[in-house]
């Protein structure tokens, strides 16, 4: 019997799934929070800088970038496996 760890190469990898992940909540929550700016806290004291747009590409980056790096530090497969 081997009791070897194996693991499979296909499909995509954490990383990348965790990139496009983190890209897209973060790009809706920093766009939606430049939305939300606008409307509330009444009366409006605070003008938002970004449109939802903007703020949407700005969060993707940063969320993307974040992703890749936890995706990475998180993955198994990139660290080598301590077999006892």
């Amino acid at each position: 019997m081997d009791n070897s760890k194996k693991t499979e190469s296909g499909g995509y990898g954490f990383p990348l799934v965790a990139l496009v992940v983190m890209g897209l909540v973060t790009g809706l929550v920093s766009g939606a929070s430049f939305e939300v700016i606008k409307y509330w806290p009444l009366p409006a004291s605070v003008v938002p800088a970004l449109t939802f747009w903007q703020g949407f590409v700005f969060g993707a980056v940063i969320g993307m970038v974040s992703g890749l790096v936890l995706g990475f530090c998180t993955d198994d497969r990139h660290f080598p496996s301590v077999e006892s």
